[in-house]
């Protein structure tokens, strides 16, 4: 039982240092990858002036500073970030870390990164649109010499596209989605597939209707990397995962938790306990080694947690030893 594990969050930094030393000690324990936020204001569940740097700025200067660790955003929203230029940016980033690239890219939903700055937010039918014409621009650009594309929302007329990312042959594309459109779109392009806060049932639905469509592109099922985001609270006390688990489900039933896709995390009946457990990693190690089994059971390979600031080195260690230490060794 397999397991790749990787890390996401860069909000609430102002300084690059301690994100680098995230970074590292990442690599050192042997994760796959660090995945950076891609938002311009706070989302739900967060103050409006937290601090935010750029993602792809700030990867750059963490692949300057590890050797193995792969570096990708979680996710750039499609109406923020124009396809040809997050092109550009992405395979300057894959140059200079020398192949260690991931392309997140998805179709948007925080209002708070559009309306404030003039930015159109359509409906996400449009968004859905404007990412699967996005993601074969970009596949375009990497792949071909020149590259023309008429559609919708995005048109390119023989373009030339040098230099051509490292991974060039086969575009890393990370795609978080959990609707039929989304999933059309990652089982058409993606490396690397992810839904948010999901119950080990949805996930497993997700996976199967992900693998239907792969096939049906002419496509190995096997060849995408299914992964699961979430935050993690590892605690040795069962009464601070109780309150944990209960503040999850207030949340939840408030409808807090995050954007629609998230409150959508469960399929129908399950029990709103199920959906908090669903959208949190939290206990002591044998807990955490119980839920992680639940979604590899569901087929994840990949689970990407947020840890709560400030970031503990410490924890992290433990983590990889009494945790990961079951499915990488």
């Amino acid at each position: 039982m397999k397991m790749r594990f990787s890390m996401s969050g860069s909000m609430e930094f102002r300084r690059i240092e301690p994100l680098v030393e995230v970074a590292q000690t990442l690599e050192a324990l042997d994760f796959h990858a660090f995945y950076a936020s891609d938002h311009l204001l706070g989302v739900s569940g967060w103050a409006a002036d937290t601090p935010i740097t750029d993602p792809w700025m700030l990867l750059g200067a963490i692949a300057m500073r590890t050797s193995r660790l792969r570096l990708g955003v979680m996710v750039s929203g499609v109406t923020y970030r124009y396809p040809v230029v997050l092109a550009k940016t992405a395979a300057t980033l894959d140059i200079v870390s020398g192949g260690r690239m991931e392309l997140g890219s998805g179709a948007a939903w925080s209002k708070s990164d559009h309306a404030p700055f003039g930015l159109p937010f359509p409906p996400l039918r449009e968004r859905q649109e404007m990412l699967a014409e996005a993601v074969e621009v970009i596949h375009g650009l990497y792949t071909q010499p020149v590259f023309s594309f008429s559609g919708k929302h995005y048109q390119v007329a023989e373009a030339a596209f040098e230099p051509k990312p490292v991974q060039a042959a086969q575009p890393p594309f990370l795609i978080a989605a959990i609707s039929e459109r989304g999933l059309d779109i990652a089982a058409r392009r993606a490396l690397l597939w992810t839904s948010s806060m999901s119950t080990p049932a949805l996930a497993r639905r997700c996976i199967a209707t992900l693998h239907e469509k792969a096939r049906g592109y002419g496509r190995d099922p096997a060849a995408i990397i299914c992964g699961q985001s979430m935050p993690m609270l590892f605690t040795d006390s069962a009464a601070e995962a109780r309150a944990a688990l209960a503040a999850q489900m207030r949340r939840i039933e408030g409808g807090i938790t995050g954007p629609r896709s998230q409150l959508r995390n469960a399929v129908e009946g399950e029990s709103l306990e199920e959906r908090a457990k669903g959208s949190l990693l939290v206990g002591d190690a044998a807990a955490l080694r119980a839920q992680i089994r639940r979604y590899a059971d569901a087929g994840v390979s990949h689970m990407v947690v947020r840890l709560p600031l400030p970031f503990d080195r410490a924890l992290l260690e433990r983590f990889r030893r009494e945790v990961m230490s079951e499915f990488v060794d």
